[in-house]
This record gives structure tokens, C-alpha cells and sequence, in this order.
């Protein structure tokens, strides 16, 4: 039962008032037709509409069973018109891009049914009012009457208690409104139907209850109803206790996907619109992406070249550069322009050199970060050259016959952090050298059978088979004179099978006594001697040879120095030759009772500096690094460094990486800075140094700079699109005016109707993403073609390349912006007066 006490509406058009309703008082039937009569404007539309939840009322009561609904919210009568009303409208009102049947289940839908029950309900309502066959039909391929059909299973699928019909026959002819009346008056007998029309015949035929309304007031009721007191006090009806209405938002994407789909041609070419800005992104982050895949793989070309160094002593390059020490170019306040200040620049490279102490603990954690890339199939480094000084001793002979004595040097550059010598091993990674140089005389060195090591050794040169003739000099073959103006070119044949004498620990050094604990000094080789040499040679056990020469490739990197290159057995049977010497023993036997003495003087050897003494006691040693670089060692550790001199130092001299690309060598550095997180001392901490790290950051800047500055054009374009698409969804809603206000009649939120949008601009952005994703992909092909003609063959791969989680990276922003800029189009939907959009045309 549904009472209505004292309704008054009141309109405001312009600066006057319209009083629609002035006091209006009826009570219903549970079962009854009841037919509303008046002319035009005389309120009977605004009576419907406050009945059915559309319109509120100024003043008054509506009761329904029993229950006031002054204190109803919009969550409220959205629930009541969902559970409780059904609306029949003189035009339909059905959804043009849903069919028959979706048109019916989307009340039950909003009420919150399964998809089985919902489809049973309707098909079960089409087939009551004859429309079971159409029921995948589009509304446009319906009549008139079998459109009114349509909404009449609407209305009555989700059994309401009262049926609410507008001019139900308007639209209609006389034939089939006859029809669409006898299937209303065949619903009235479970129902409460009030029916607002102009037809008095029609009224006079079908309704049981007749009310006529004039101005705003009833001025006539055939079959008034009084309930009594016991009928007012019945228990509330369980359909006002019914679950709230709601749309969930599947239902919601789903009649957007269809309205979407309706309109095809407007749909792909908002979607493209809208990827034009996506487009712009994705093709230049794929090039961008492109181009730094490729400088990287040029710079790790060049890697080898320039590796990332720890050696013992190196440039503190932020000391060096710092403002502190610029001091000395600019001077004292107080200068004397009569005099000058001579001053030697090398000075500087001293003062602000760095002595990393090399520990054991360092030197582990490389070899633990080594071990774990060897692994993992060794896809950070492609070596890791650990340079332990071994005092390389030989003798040779030049073409005069005359013995030389050569050694392996042991001379660092402050600046370069690079060790200098005539004299290398093999790196590791003996396949990752070979790829960098070609072997252009000769063959790789073979171990012997009969031999303990390989005694096969490599001269390097490099591009056009030049070699310093200082490198050759160190190695014992004849050079030209510094005097020549021009050098005279050497045979590789005359070079190659030319013989080494290996002079050992024991060869060099000769103690004064028997007996271990009895030596007391040593005598060296007299290497001026060409006597002692001669012996020596003679009384050598190993030779080695030179038996091929390696030159560095046009397009490679330089990984060996030019010289002599021995294997990797030839420098561990030298170590464990130097460990197991007699002086080596002794040196051992002195550290067990905690004398440090050196038997032969320690040579700290810095390229920049030309004379620097022999020091030949741990406390010289000291001493020097103190005064030199800040920082002090044990006698322990200066004893072990000491100890390079005849080869048994467990401390190297320097350890280089080779990375197989920049992010490698990132982490390389994060190794040493982890490191360096352990020491509170800074003189303690490891400083590194590379070669390739200016080119690596200005290059890494300026690709980031580049793809900044298009990405910032490209974004101004998706700015732009999502404006637009902004002003397509206000358009949508004007377009979808009226569908609102049928959603909003048959119970739907305004949070609904905010849905139905959202998920509009959501199906947009999606498509406009991958549109512009597949559209970057396609463009990426002419792309690459065109930058590899232009390139001249300097690039022969691909640069244009999206990566896939970029793509959906950018999907993902498309969907977001999309859904941002359609946000407030969405919110001014869902405040659609429901009223006023039913009447849209």
C-alpha cells in the first residue's frame, strides 16, 4: 500500500514559481488500475515522477507501507525504484545498442542477480508480453508496439509492487494500443498500476480507478480508498528490506564496450586520437632505448681498453679537481710581480695520489663476486686480471752476441692507474683476448710434454705492427737509436723463435750460508757483468721462446699490452719457483720470529716520478707512504709488500676489470663502494680508476637529455589527447542524456552512472594504448630501415626497439589518463537530473 498526504511541488521557471502540486492526497491499492486524468500541466507527469523516486517533493509524505520517506536518501530511493517501481514511458526508452533481452535483464542486473536467474526472469517476462523470438533483435529493428512490449517486461521483470505508466499508448495506433492496454489490464490483477494519460475512452475502459487533476489538485476520484487502522499497521512490506541496488562494474564496461561498439568509426577514431600522443613516447623511448643499447654496445667494445682499475697507488681524481686544489694556479693575494714562483705540476700528481692498501679481504671479495658470475653463465665480466708483481727475470741475446739482463718492471702511473711493463700474462678469458687480435706470424703457444710450463710465449703489436721501440728495448731486441729521425722496420722472422733464458729466485740470489738459519745477506747477480751473464745463460735450466705475434684488430680494443705476452702456467710456475726459493724461505722464517728485515731494497716505481729511492726497511717504506699519501702501514703489511720485490707479495699490484657492459661495471663499482662502506678511515678506502667514465656519463647524459626533450614534445601531444578525449566523454553524455535517465529509473546510483562512463574512457585509453603500442611497432620498421641507410653500414641492427614492458607500461598510462580526463565528464553525468534526462530527445 502507497499513500501519498499533502504533496506540494513547487517549479521555478525564470523569476517566477510554477506550483505543480498544491496539497495533493491519495491512497492506494495494493491491486488496483488506477488511471490519472487532466490536461496538459495540470501535474499529473510530476505526480509520477515523485511516486516513482525521479522527482522529489517540496513538502508532505509519501508512505509507503507504513514507512515514511522523508528521511530518504539517494541510496534510498534508488533501492525503491529498483525493488519497488516499474516505469512503462510513452517513448520506450529502451537502449539502442543492447538488444531485446540485455534491455530487460539490466533492471535485474542493478538489483544484483546472477547472470543464470536474471536471464530466466527475462526471458520469462518477453515471453509473457510475446516477444520470446525477438529476443537478440536491436531495439531500431522493433515497431512501435513491440518496442512498448519491450519496456513493459522491463518494468515488470523484476516484480514491482506499482507500475508506473506515462502515456503508455501515445506513440501508438489505435490497433496496438488496444493491445499494449489489454496486456496492462492483465498485469493489474498482481499488481498497482497508475497510469497518467489523456485518453478518457481508453481511462473509462480499462481503469478500475479513475482520478482527475486539475491545477495542481484532485478534483476527482471514482474509487477513493480510506484504509483502516488495522490495514495502516500491517508490517512493512519485505520488499522495502530488499539489498541495495547496484551496478557492478562488469555491467557498467560492458554497456559502454556495446555503446563503443555501436558507433565503430567514432570509437577508432577517438582511440586513434588518443594514440597519437602514445605513438610520440613509445617511439622515442624505442629509439632512445635503441641508441643506448647501442652505445652500450660500442662502450663495452671499448671496455677493454679501458678497464676499471684498482691499483696500489692512484689519482684521487676528487681531491684532484676540488677547489682546495686549484690554489696553486691562482696564486698567493700577497704576489711580488718582480719575482716569479717556478713549481713542478708533478708535485700535484704526488700530493694528491691515493695508496690503496690492497688487502686480502679486498682481494676475496672480487674473487667471491667472480666466482658467483662464473655461476650465473658469466654475464657480468668477461675477465678479471689479478696482477701479482713476479720479478720476471731473463736473459737474452742481441745480434752482437752480447748477453742483456731484462725484467719485468713494476712502474705505476698516478694518473692512469696502470701498471707499465714490457712483460704480461695472458688474461683468463684466453677466447675474449683472441677476439680482439689476429695472429699474423706464428701460432698460440703449446705446452710440451716434457715441460713444467708453457715456455711459448707471444709478442703483441699493435694496429699496422707498430710497437714502441722502448717496449722492444725492455725485451731485449735491438732498436734504433733515440737520434734517427726515422726507425728502421724489423723482420717478424728474425723476432719469432727468439730465445729467453729464465733466471730464477735461487739463479739471483746467493746466500752467504748453507743453512737456513745461518744466512745472514745475499748477493745478487751482477746483471753489468757479461762474465756472469754468460754463465748464467749457459746454466740456465728453462728457455723460452717467442712462436707467434698477435695484432690488434681495426674495430677491437686493446686488452694486451705490446710486448711479450706468457701464459697463465708460465706465471704460476714462476710464483711457486719465487715461494719455494731459498731467500723466499728465509724472508718466511724472519716473519715467524718478527724480523722484518729485506734482504733486497723495496722499489715503490711511480711513472711520474724519475728517481725515487730504494727503500730497504719496512720503516723506510712507512716513512714514504706516510709522507706521501697520509697513510701508514703495519710492519706486517709493509713487510708483505716488501716481499713483491722477490716475488712471493700476496698483495697484487693492481686487479682490472673487464665488464662485458656499463651496467656490469655499475656494479663493479657498488662492489668497491660496499667496501669502502667497512672503513672508517679514508686512507684505508680503495680508490678506482676509469678511464671510460667521463665518456660513459657524457654520452649516458646527453641520450637522457635527448629523450627528455622529445618525450616532453611527445607528452604535449598526449596532454592534447586527453583533453579531447575530456570533450568526446562530455559529448558521450549529452549523446547518453536519456540512457541516464532510464538507468536512473529502474534504480541505478549515481556512483553507477560515474561507472558507465569511467569504463567508457577506461575501453579508450585501453584501445588507444595498444593502438599506439602496434602503430610504434609498425613505424619502428621504416624507422630502423631509414637509420641503417643512413648510418652507411656503421650500424647494422635494429635501433627503433619498444620493449614490452615499456609498451604496457605506456598501455598502462594511456588507461590512466584517459580515465583522468573522462574523470569530471563522468561526475557531471551522475548529477544528471533524471527527470530531465528522460525528456531529452
Amino acid at each position: 500500500m502507497i499513500q501519498i498526504s499533502d504533496i506540494k511541488k513547487t517549479y521555478a521557471s525564470g523569476d517566477n514559481k510554477v506550483e505543480a502540486l498544491k496539497g495533493v492526497s491519495i491512497n492506494f491499492r495494493e491491486n488496483e488500475f488506477v488511471s490519472i486524468l487532466g490536461q496538459s500541466g495540470c501535474g499529473k507527469t510530476t505526480l509520477l515522477n515523485i511516486l516513482g523516486g525521479l522527482d522529489r517533493y517540496d513538502s508532505g509524505d509519501i508512505v509507503i507501507n507504513n514507512k515514511s520517506t522523508k528521511e530518504f536518501k539517494d541510496k534510498d530511493w534508488d533501492t525503491y525504484r529498483n525493488h519497488y517501481i516499474g516505469f512503462i514511458f510513452q517513448s520506450y526508452n529502451l537502449i539502442p545498442h543492447l538488444n531485446v533481452l540485455e534491455n530487460v535483464e539490466i533492471a535485474l542486473t542493478i538489483a544484483g542477480l546472477g547472470k543464470k536467474e536474471k536471464r530466466e526472469l527475462a526471458v520469462k517476462a518477453l515471453t509473457r508480453v510475446g516477444l520470446f523470438d525477438q529476443l537478440k533483435k536491436k531495439p531500431n529493428q522493433l515497431s512501435g508496439g513491440q518496442m512498448q512490449r519491450v519496456a513493459i517486461a522491463r518494468a515488470i521483470v523484476n516484480n514491482p509492487k506499482i507500475i508506473l505508466a506515462d502515456e503508455p499508448t501515445g506513440a501508438l495506433d489505435s490497433e496496438t494500443s488496444i493491445q499494449i492496454m489489454d496486456l496492462l489490464k492483465e498485469i493489474a490483477g498482481d499488481h498497482l498500476i497508475i497510469m497518467v494519460t489523456h485518453n478518457k475512452e481508453i481511462a473509462d475502459k480499462y481503469s478500475s480507478r479513475i482520478i482527475n487533476l486539475l491545477d495542481g489538485e484532485v478534483v476527482g476520484d471514482t474509487n477513493p480508498y480510506n484504509p483502516s487502522k488495522k490495514e495502516k499497521i500491517q508490517k512493512n512490506d519485505k520488499k522495502t528490506q530488499k539489498n541495495k541496488s547496484s551496478m557492478g562494474f562488469f555491467t557498467a564496461f560492458m554497456l559502454s564496450l556495446k555503446n563503443l561498439i555501436s558507433k565503430k568509426g567514432r570509437t577508432f577514431m577517438t582511440s586513434f586520437a588518443g594514440s597519437i600522443g602514445i605513438i610520440g613516447i613509445a617511439l622515442v623511448l624505442a629509439v632512445s632505448n635503441g641508441f643506448t643499447s647501442y652505445i652500450g654496445k660500442v662502450q663495452s667494445d671499448a671496455l677493454g681498453n679501458y678497464p676499471l682499475t684498482v691499483c696500489a697507488i692512484s689519482m684521487d681524481m676528487n681531491k684532484f679537481t676540488s677547489t682546495d686544489t686549484k690554489q696553486d694556479d691562482q696564486g698567493d693575494e700577497d704576489v711580488d710581480d718582480d719575482m716569479i714562483t717556478p713549481y713542478n705540476p708533478l708535485t700535484r700528481f704526488v700530493q694528491y695520489g691515493h695508496y690503496n692498501n690492497i688487502t686480502t679481504e679486498f682481494v676475496n671479495k672480487v674473487k667471491e663476486y667472480e666466482e658467483q658470475d662464473k655461476l650465473n653463465g658469466s654475464t657480468k665480466l668477461n675477465a678479471v686480471n689479478y696482477n701479482y708483481y713476479l720479478p720476471i727475470k731473463f736473459i737474452t741475446k742481441n745480434s752482437n752476441n752480447e748477453y742483456k739482463f731484462i725484467k719485468k718492471q713494476n712502474s705505476t702511473s698516478i694518473l692512469s692507474a696502470d701498471t707499465s711493463s714490457a712483460m704480461n700474462p695472458m688474461l683468463d678469458n684466453v677466447d675474449f683476448c683472441l677476439e680482439q687480435y689476429d695472429i699474423i706470424y706464428g701460432s698460440l703457444p703449446q705446452k710440451q710434454d716434457n715441460e713444467p710450463f708453457t715456455t711459448q710465449m707471444l709478442l703483441v703489436v699493435g694496429k699496422g705492427n707498430k710497437i714502441p721501440f722502448s717496449t722492444l728495448a725492455q725485451i731485449g731486441i735491438d732498436t734504433p737509436t733515440d737520434e734517427m729521425e726515422q726507425y728502421e722496420k724489423l723482420s717478424i722472422a728474425d723476432i719469432v723463435e727468439k730465445e729467453y733464458k729464465l733466471v730464477l729466485n735461487d739463479d739471483y740470489y746467493t746466500p752467504n750460508a748453507e743453512e737456513l738459519e745461518n744466512i745472514t745477506s745475499f748477493s745478487k747477480l751482477d746483471i753489468t757483468s757479461q762474465t756472469e751473464l754468460e754463465t748464467a745463460y749457459q746454466n740456465a735450466t728453462y728457455t723460452c721462446k717467442i712462436c707467434g705475434v698477435l695484432r690488434l684488430k681495426d674495430d677491437a680494443s686493446e686488452v694486451l699490452k705490446p710486448g711479450l705476452v706468457y701464459m697463465q702456467d708460465f706465471e704460476e710456475f714462476y710464483a711457486q719457483s719465487c715461494k719455494n726459493s731459498i731467500i723466499s724461505q728465509k724472508e718466511e722464517l724472519n716473519r715467524q720470529n718478527g724480523n722484518y728485515t729485506l734482504y733486497d731494497p723495496y722499489e715503490i716505481q711511480v711513472a711520474e716520478i724519475e728517481i725515487l729511492p730504494p727503500f730497504g726497511s719496512v720503516q723506510a717504506i712507512n716513512f714514504f707512504l706516510q709522507a706521501q699519501y697520509g697513510y701508514s702501514l703495519s710492519s706486517e703489511e709493509a713487510f708483505e709488500l716488501a716481499l713483491q720485490q722477490i716475488g712471493t707479495s700476496k698483495i697484487p699490484v693492481n686487479i682490472k676489470f673487464y665488464p662485458k657492459n656499463f651496467a656490469a661495471k655499475k656494479e663493479i663499482i657498488s662492489l668497491i663502494n660496499d667496501y669502502n662502506s667497512t672503513k672508517d678511515n679514508e686512507n684505508q678506502k680503495i680508490v678506482y680508476s676509469d678511464a671510460s667514465e667521463f665518456l660513459t656519463s657524457t654520452l649516458g647524459q646527453l641520450v637522457e637529455i635527448i629523450s627528455y626533450v622529445l618525450i616532453a614534445f611527445a607528452a604535449i601531444s598526449l596532454i592534447v589527447s586527453s583533453i579531447m578525449i575530456s570533450i568526446i566523454t562530455y559529448v558521450s553524455v549529452i549523446e547518453r542524456t536519456k540512457e541516464i535517465g532510464v538507468l536512473r529509473s529502474i534504480g541505478a546510483r549515481k556512483k553507477d552512472i560515474t561507472r558507465v562512463f569511467n569504463a567508457e574512457t577506461l575501453i579508450i585509453g585501453m584501445l588507444a594504448g595498444l593502438l599506439g603500442v602496434l602503430v610504434s611497432y609498425l613505424l619502428s620498421i621504416p624507422i630502423n630501415a631509414i637509420i641503417i641507410s643512413v648510418a652507411g653500414g656503421a650500424i647494422t641492427s635494429n635501433i627503433a626497439v619498444l620493449a614490452p614492458l615499456t609498451a604496457l607500461i605506456l598501455i598502462a598510462i594511456s588507461i590512466i589518463l584517459t580515465v583522468l580526463a573522462g574523470f569530471v565528464p563522468a561526475i557531471m553525468a551522475s548529477k544528471q537530473d533524471p527527470v530531465k534526462a528522460l525528456r531529452t530527445e
